[in-house]
C-alpha cells in the first residue's frame, strides 16, 4: 500500500525523482561453494527541491520519527534548501530520516562484506587464485589491507576494517559536522562530515582557512558518496586504530556495538578533542539516537 501511494504522489507531485538504482550483483563461485555478494544495495534516488517537499515524500509513505520497524529505501542525491526555515524539531528529524536509510544500505554493504570473509575464513586456507580469493584481495584493496590472506595478523587487520559503524553515530557525527544539513559544504559539496582532501579537482576552498593552509573540503557527487567515504576513512583512517580495536573487542565479547563508547574513540576526528567527543555523546542521548540500532530497510530482500 505505501507504494502505491507513492506512485501516486509523485505522479501528482512535481517532485522530480531520479528512479534508478541497479543492484550490482558480483557472482563468483569458488569451487563447489556458491556466493552471491551484492557490491550496493538498492535505494531508489529522489532529489527534492525543498526542505518541505522532502517532508511530504516521508509523510506519504508514513515515514515518522523515530521509525519503528523498517525504513523506505529512498536514496536523496543532495540536500535540500530549506532545513533551517523548519521549526527545530522538526528539522532534526528531516534529517535524521534523510540520511536513515543511506546510512543503513551502507552498513549493510559493509556487513555483507564482512559475512564474506567470515564464511571464506572459516574454511582454513585461502587459495590466492580461486574466484573467493580474489574476492576477498578486491575487498582488502579498498581496506588498504595488503599481505598474505593466510597470514593471521592480515586477516586480522582485515576484520577489523571490515566492520559496521553504528548508525547512531553516523548520524550524530554528520548533523554535528554538517549543521543539520544546513552548512555551505553540506549543501553545495554533499560533504557531511568535514572530510578534507588536497586534491583541487575534488575539494572547494573553505571561506575561513588560513594563509599558511592549503587543504580544502571534498566535494561528493551525492549524498551515499559521502557517507560511504566518512565510513572508508573510520575503517581505514590510522587516526581511527583505537576506535576500531574497540571494536573488535565488542565483537569479540559477543556483544552489540556500543555507540556512545565508541564514540570515546574519536577524539582525533576534531581538534576539540574530548569536547567533540561530548558533543556527540550529547547528541545520541538526546535524541535517543541508540534506539536506531535494529532498524533495516524495506524491500531489500533482508
Amino acid at each position: 500500500m505505501r507504494i502505491a501511494r507513492f506512485v501516486v504522489y509523485m505522479l501528482l507531485s512535481t517532485v522530480p525523482f531520479l528512479v534508478a538504482g541497479l543492484i550490482v550483483w558480483h557472482q563468483r563461485h569458488a569451487p563447489g561453494d556458491p556466493v552471491v555478494l551484492i557490491d550496493k544495495v538498492d535505494l531508489i534516488p529522489i532529489k527534492p527541491p525543498s526542505a518541505t517537499a522532502l517532508e511530504n515524500i516521508f509523510l506519504s509513505q508514513d515515514y515518522s520519527w523515530p521509525p519503528q520497524d523498517s525504513v523506505p529505501p529512498y536514496a536523496i542525491t543532495s540536500l535540500p534548501y530549506g532545513l533551517d526555515t523548519l521549526d527545530k524539531q522538526q528539522k532534526k528529524t528531516v534529517f535524521f530520516r534523510a540520511l536513515l536509510p543511506i546510512v543503513l544500505a551502507e552498513n549493510l554493504r559493509i556487513w555483507r562484506q564482512r559475512e564474506f570473509i567470515l564464511q571464506q575464513f572459516g574454511r582454513g586456507a585461502i587459495d590466492s587464485q580461486s574466484d573467493a580469493g580474489q574476492e576477498i584481495l578486491a575487498i582488502a584493496a579498498q581496506y588498504h589491507v595488503d599481505g598474505d590472506l593466510n597470514d593471521p595478523k592480515v586477516r586480522e587487520t582485515l576484520l577489523n576494517r571490515v566492520d559496521t559503524v553504528p548508525v547512531a553515530l553516523v548520524l550524530a557525527q554528520a548533523a554535528q559536522e554538517s549543521g543539520w544539513g544546513t552548512s555551505r559544504f553540506a549543501l553545495e559539496g554533499n560533504n557531511l562530515f568535514g572530510i578534507w582532501t588536497w586534491d583541487t579537482d575534488q575539494g572547494s576552498v573553505p571561506v575561513n582557512r588560513g594563509d599558511d593552509a592549503n587543504h580544502l573540503v571534498r566535494v561528493y557527487p551525492d549524498i551515499q558518496t559521502s557517507v560511504r567515504a566518512y565510513l572508508n576513512n573510520i575503517n581505514v583512517g590510522f587516526a581511527y586504530v583505537d576506535f576500531r580495536n574497540l571494536r573488535a573487542q565488542m565483537r569479540a565479547s559477543g556483544k552489540p556495538l556500543d555507540a556512545l563508547k565508541l564514540a570515546g574513540a574519536l577524539n582525533r576526528y576534531s581538534i576539540t578533542g574530548d569536547a567533540y567527543i561530548e558533543n556527540i555523546r550529547a547528541m545520541i542521548r538526546s535524541n535517543e539516537l541508540s534506539k536506531l540500532a535494529n532498524l533495516s530497510l524495506s524491500n531489500t530482500g533482508d
